[in-house]
């Protein structure tokens, strides 16, 4: 079954790749440009969570569509007295608030929180909040999903090299 999941995967990455291949922003409405970007976003997660399964096949894991995440891996690796540096390298690039992985990750769950309404006839003698949370999230573009995509198929070929040679 880690056939399957591979193949889930390098679909995924290409399936991200061509729709960010070739984008002029400048020619394409907002509507356009976000629509690509929320697309790309969701098929490099999806992408992810295959990865996920194929690294746990690989290794034997049992129940692994239960795998939501790094931790859940690392965790089933645990059970298994079993300890991959994938699995490790992983968790620590979604630990890591500055890596590709972690920015990906808060990109497309911001894109399922509600939006934020702003109150225009705010009154002026009122100090104003700035949301935290918002201040968290780095403006994404094209060339940055472009290189989430660029850095997660590196990560996936290098992985899948250095656990052939074992």
């Amino acid at each position: 079954m880690a056939n399957l999941s591979l193949t889930r995967v390098n679909q995924k990455l290409t399936q991200a790749k061509l729709l960010l291949q070739c984008v002029d922003e400048e020619s394409l409405s907002p509507v356009h440009l976000n629509s690509l970007m929320e697309g790309a976003s969701f098929h490099l997660v999806c992408a992810y969570q295959h990865y996920l399964r194929e690294i746990a096949e690989i290794y034997g894991l049992k129940n692994i569509i239960a795998l939501r995440n790094e931790s859940d891996l690392v965790a089933a690796f645990e059970s298994a007295k079993k300890y991959p540096a994938e699995a490790q390298e992983l968790n620590d690039l979604r630990k890591d608030p500055t890596s590709w992985l972690s920015q990906l990750h808060s990109y497309y769950d911001s894109l399922w929180r509600p939006p934020i309404a702003v109150d225009s006839q705010a009154n002026e003698s009122l100090i104003n909040l700035v949301d935290i949370d918002a201040a968290d999230i780095r403006e994404v573009d094209v060339g940055l999903i472009q290189g989430w995509q660029r850095e997660f198929t590196a990560l996936v070929l290098r992985q899948r090299e250095t656990s052939a040679e074992f």
